[in-house]
Protein backbone atom coordinates (compact mmCIF):
# COMPACT_ATOMS: atom_id res chain seq x y z
CA UNK A 1 0.00 0.00 0.00
CA UNK A 2 1.44 3.51 -0.70
CA UNK A 3 1.88 6.04 1.74
CA UNK A 4 -0.44 8.28 -0.21
CA UNK A 5 -3.22 5.68 0.16
CA UNK A 6 -2.69 4.77 3.67
CA UNK A 7 -2.96 8.43 4.56
CA UNK A 8 -6.28 8.51 2.27
CA UNK A 9 -7.81 5.22 4.38
CA UNK A 10 -6.59 7.07 7.77
CA UNK A 11 -8.08 10.34 6.78
CA UNK A 12 -11.35 8.21 6.03
CA UNK A 13 -11.43 6.12 9.17
CA UNK A 14 -11.15 9.61 10.97
CA UNK A 15 -13.49 11.47 9.51
CA UNK A 16 -15.85 8.29 9.70
CA UNK A 17 -14.98 8.12 13.58
CA UNK A 18 -15.55 11.77 14.45
CA UNK A 19 -19.01 11.54 12.63
CA UNK A 20 -20.62 8.87 14.61
CA UNK A 21 -18.58 10.28 17.89
CA UNK A 22 -20.15 13.28 16.87
CA UNK A 23 -23.56 12.27 16.04
CA UNK A 24 -23.25 10.73 19.46
CA UNK A 25 -22.76 13.37 21.55
CA UNK A 26 -25.27 15.83 19.67
CA UNK A 27 -28.12 13.01 20.36
CA UNK A 28 -26.89 12.77 24.17
CA UNK A 29 -27.11 17.14 24.33
CA UNK A 30 -30.25 18.12 21.91
CA UNK A 31 -32.38 17.82 24.86
CA UNK A 32 -34.72 20.01 25.58
CA UNK A 33 -33.12 22.58 28.51
CA UNK A 34 -35.15 22.84 32.36
CA UNK A 35 -33.57 25.70 32.96
CA UNK A 36 -34.39 28.93 30.48
CA UNK A 37 -33.99 32.09 31.00
CA UNK A 38 -36.75 33.73 28.65
CA UNK A 39 -36.06 37.82 28.85
CA UNK A 40 -39.29 39.16 27.81
CA UNK A 41 -42.28 36.84 27.20
CA UNK A 42 -43.06 36.93 23.11
CA UNK A 43 -46.69 37.85 21.53
CA UNK A 44 -47.27 35.50 18.50
CA UNK A 45 -49.38 38.13 16.21
CA UNK A 46 -47.12 40.38 16.83
CA UNK A 47 -44.63 38.70 16.02
CA UNK A 48 -46.12 37.59 12.50
CA UNK A 49 -46.71 41.21 11.99
CA UNK A 50 -43.56 42.20 12.25
CA UNK A 51 -41.89 39.72 9.85
CA UNK A 52 -41.52 40.41 6.47
CA UNK A 53 -41.67 37.22 4.05
CA UNK A 54 -37.52 37.18 3.17
CA UNK A 55 -36.71 37.88 6.98
CA UNK A 56 -34.33 35.99 9.25
CA UNK A 57 -35.42 34.95 12.83
CA UNK A 58 -32.60 34.79 14.87
CA UNK A 59 -33.13 32.44 17.85
CA UNK A 60 -31.34 31.50 21.48
CA UNK A 61 -32.36 28.02 21.57
CA UNK A 62 -33.68 26.34 24.68
CA UNK A 63 -31.95 22.53 24.03
CA UNK A 64 -28.51 21.27 25.39
CA UNK A 65 -26.80 21.03 22.02
CA UNK A 66 -27.55 25.45 21.82
CA UNK A 67 -25.59 26.14 24.66
CA UNK A 68 -22.49 24.10 23.06
CA UNK A 69 -23.07 26.25 19.85
CA UNK A 70 -23.15 29.21 22.18
CA UNK A 71 -19.78 28.42 23.31
CA UNK A 72 -17.71 27.54 20.22
CA UNK A 73 -19.38 30.78 18.55
CA UNK A 74 -18.96 33.39 21.41
CA UNK A 75 -22.73 34.34 20.65
CA UNK A 76 -26.02 34.40 21.85
CA UNK A 77 -27.31 33.35 18.76
CA UNK A 78 -27.85 29.31 18.17
CA UNK A 79 -29.79 28.89 15.38
CA UNK A 80 -31.84 30.78 12.35
CA UNK A 81 -34.55 30.69 10.13
CA UNK A 82 -35.72 32.01 7.12
CA UNK A 83 -39.74 33.30 7.59
CA UNK A 84 -41.25 32.95 4.23
CA UNK A 85 -44.59 33.12 5.04
CA UNK A 86 -47.76 30.89 4.30
CA UNK A 87 -46.92 28.69 1.41
CA UNK A 88 -49.46 26.32 0.39
CA UNK A 89 -48.09 25.27 -2.63
CA UNK A 90 -44.86 24.27 -0.72
CA UNK A 91 -46.37 22.58 1.85
CA UNK A 92 -48.42 20.10 -0.42
CA UNK A 93 -45.62 19.31 -2.79
CA UNK A 94 -43.11 18.53 0.22
CA UNK A 95 -42.92 15.16 2.15
CA UNK A 96 -44.77 14.96 5.47
CA UNK A 97 -41.77 13.98 7.75
CA UNK A 98 -40.26 17.57 6.87
CA UNK A 99 -43.26 19.81 7.55
CA UNK A 100 -44.49 21.04 10.95
CA UNK A 101 -48.38 22.46 11.85
CA UNK A 102 -48.95 25.60 10.14
CA UNK A 103 -45.46 26.44 8.71
CA UNK A 104 -44.00 29.37 8.29
CA UNK A 105 -40.28 28.91 8.32
CA UNK A 106 -37.38 27.06 5.81
CA UNK A 107 -34.66 26.42 8.71
CA UNK A 108 -32.24 23.16 9.15
CA UNK A 109 -32.49 21.27 11.95
CA UNK A 110 -29.76 18.62 13.55
CA UNK A 111 -30.98 15.48 13.42
CA UNK A 112 -34.08 16.26 11.05
CA UNK A 113 -32.58 18.22 7.68
CA UNK A 114 -34.57 21.55 5.97
CA UNK A 115 -37.94 21.41 7.13
CA UNK A 116 -40.84 23.65 6.67
CA UNK A 117 -41.24 24.61 10.57
CA UNK A 118 -43.45 26.18 12.90
CA UNK A 119 -43.01 29.84 14.68
CA UNK A 120 -45.06 28.79 17.39
CA UNK A 121 -42.23 26.74 18.68
CA UNK A 122 -39.99 29.61 19.44
CA UNK A 123 -42.54 31.39 21.37
CA UNK A 124 -41.02 30.74 24.59
CA UNK A 125 -37.33 31.53 23.29
CA UNK A 126 -35.25 34.82 23.34
CA UNK A 127 -35.93 36.02 19.10
CA UNK A 128 -34.42 38.77 17.12
CA UNK A 129 -35.33 39.86 13.30
CA UNK A 130 -32.90 40.44 11.06
CA UNK A 131 -33.85 42.09 7.39
CA UNK A 132 -32.08 42.23 4.58
CA UNK A 133 -30.97 45.59 3.14
CA UNK A 134 -31.87 46.62 -0.69
CA UNK A 135 -33.53 43.30 -1.71
CA UNK A 136 -36.54 43.91 -3.68
CA UNK A 137 -39.62 42.00 -3.17
CA UNK A 138 -38.60 39.92 -6.66
CA UNK A 139 -35.02 38.99 -5.25
CA UNK A 140 -36.45 38.06 -1.73
CA UNK A 141 -38.86 35.95 -3.73
CA UNK A 142 -36.12 34.54 -5.34
CA UNK A 143 -34.20 33.69 -1.80
CA UNK A 144 -37.62 32.01 -0.89
CA UNK A 145 -38.31 29.85 -3.83
CA UNK A 146 -34.69 28.22 -3.70
CA UNK A 147 -35.09 27.48 0.21
CA UNK A 148 -38.12 26.47 -0.23
CA UNK A 149 -36.78 24.27 -3.27
CA UNK A 150 -33.96 22.73 0.16
CA UNK A 151 -36.58 20.88 2.28
CA UNK A 152 -35.92 17.38 2.72
CA UNK A 153 -32.15 17.70 2.01
CA UNK A 154 -29.68 16.66 4.81
CA UNK A 155 -28.44 18.80 8.02
CA UNK A 156 -24.45 19.21 7.72
CA UNK A 157 -23.49 17.37 10.74
CA UNK A 158 -19.39 17.46 9.63
CA UNK A 159 -19.71 21.28 9.48
CA UNK A 160 -20.61 21.95 13.28
CA UNK A 161 -18.04 19.49 14.41
CA UNK A 162 -15.26 21.08 12.30
CA UNK A 163 -16.42 24.72 14.03
CA UNK A 164 -16.17 22.42 17.63
CA UNK A 165 -12.95 21.47 16.42
CA UNK A 166 -12.89 17.16 17.17
CA UNK A 167 -10.64 18.80 15.72
CA UNK A 168 -9.74 20.77 11.93
CA UNK A 169 -7.41 18.75 10.27
CA UNK A 170 -6.33 21.76 8.94
CA UNK A 171 -6.94 25.20 8.79
CA UNK A 172 -9.47 25.81 5.81
CA UNK A 173 -9.43 29.22 3.85
CA UNK A 174 -12.39 31.09 4.51
CA UNK A 175 -13.48 31.06 0.87
CA UNK A 176 -13.60 27.55 0.43
CA UNK A 177 -16.15 25.13 2.07
CA UNK A 178 -16.18 23.24 5.02
CA UNK A 179 -18.35 20.44 6.33
CA UNK A 180 -20.13 18.49 3.62
CA UNK A 181 -21.53 21.76 1.64
CA UNK A 182 -20.29 19.92 -1.98
CA UNK A 183 -22.85 17.35 -1.09
CA UNK A 184 -25.67 19.72 -1.17
CA UNK A 185 -25.89 19.75 3.04
CA UNK A 186 -26.63 22.79 5.01
CA UNK A 187 -26.60 24.14 8.65
CA UNK A 188 -29.28 26.46 9.69
CA UNK A 189 -26.65 29.53 8.73
CA UNK A 190 -24.96 27.94 5.66
CA UNK A 191 -28.62 27.25 4.01
CA UNK A 192 -29.58 30.94 4.29
CA UNK A 193 -26.19 32.30 3.61
CA UNK A 194 -26.32 30.22 0.54
CA UNK A 195 -29.88 31.37 -0.68
CA UNK A 196 -29.07 35.07 0.09
CA UNK A 197 -25.69 34.35 -2.29
CA UNK A 198 -28.38 33.63 -4.97
CA UNK A 199 -29.21 37.29 -5.28
CA UNK A 200 -25.43 38.52 -4.77
CA UNK A 201 -26.12 39.50 -0.74
CA UNK A 202 -23.09 38.25 0.88
CA UNK A 203 -23.70 37.78 4.68
CA UNK A 204 -20.40 38.77 6.05
CA UNK A 205 -16.82 39.72 4.83
CA UNK A 206 -13.50 39.87 6.16
CA UNK A 207 -10.38 41.71 4.83
CA UNK A 208 -7.46 40.00 3.57
CA UNK A 209 -4.39 41.90 4.35
CA UNK A 210 -2.13 40.16 1.57
CA UNK A 211 -4.30 40.93 -0.79
CA UNK A 212 -5.59 44.60 0.40
CA UNK A 213 -9.25 43.76 -0.22
CA UNK A 214 -12.60 42.77 0.96
CA UNK A 215 -13.57 39.14 0.92
CA UNK A 216 -16.73 37.32 1.52
CA UNK A 217 -17.02 34.17 2.96
CA UNK A 218 -17.94 31.20 2.00
CA UNK A 219 -21.80 30.41 2.89
CA UNK A 220 -20.37 27.18 4.84
CA UNK A 221 -18.83 29.34 7.45
CA UNK A 222 -21.53 31.36 8.13
CA UNK A 223 -23.05 31.21 11.80
CA UNK A 224 -26.44 32.41 13.27
CA UNK A 225 -24.28 35.21 14.95
CA UNK A 226 -22.87 36.66 11.40
CA UNK A 227 -26.66 38.01 10.64
CA UNK A 228 -26.46 39.98 13.42
CA UNK A 229 -23.16 41.42 12.91
CA UNK A 230 -23.93 41.78 9.10
CA UNK A 231 -23.83 45.18 7.94
CA UNK A 232 -26.41 44.00 5.04
CA UNK A 233 -28.71 43.43 7.66
CA UNK A 234 -30.98 45.63 9.60
CA UNK A 235 -31.69 44.56 13.18
CA UNK A 236 -35.41 44.71 14.05
CA UNK A 237 -35.96 44.60 17.85
CA UNK A 238 -39.16 42.74 19.24
CA UNK A 239 -40.93 44.87 21.59
CA UNK A 240 -41.70 42.84 24.80
CA UNK A 241 -45.67 42.42 25.37
CA UNK A 242 -45.11 44.28 28.91
CA UNK A 243 -43.53 47.89 26.76
CA UNK A 244 -46.72 47.49 24.61
CA UNK A 245 -49.60 47.47 27.15
CA UNK A 246 -51.25 50.73 29.07
CA UNK A 247 -49.83 50.78 32.59
CA UNK A 248 -46.81 48.31 32.03
CA UNK A 249 -42.88 47.93 31.97
CA UNK A 250 -42.65 51.53 30.07
CA UNK A 251 -44.93 53.47 31.85
CA UNK A 252 -43.51 51.91 35.40
CA UNK A 253 -40.19 53.52 34.48
CA UNK A 254 -41.93 56.98 33.38
CA UNK A 255 -43.91 57.09 36.66
CA UNK A 256 -40.26 56.37 38.28
CA UNK A 257 -38.73 58.97 36.68
CA UNK A 258 -41.57 61.29 37.46
CA UNK A 259 -41.12 60.77 41.27
CA UNK A 260 -37.38 60.42 41.49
Amino acid sequence: MSARLARKLKSSLLRASKLKLGTFLVRRVNKRKQIYKLHYPNDLQYLKRRLLPGDVLLVEGDHGVSDWIKVYSSHTWSHCALFVGDQPRATAMAPKTFIEENPTLVEAIIGRGVILGSLSKYEGCNLRICRPRTLARLQRETVIQWALGKVGVSYDLENVLQFISLPFEEQVPPTRDIGEAGSGKFTCSSLLAAAFARVGLDVLHYYDPSTKTIVAYHHSHIQPKDFDLSPSFDIIKIHPVAYRKPGGFLSTLLSRKKTA
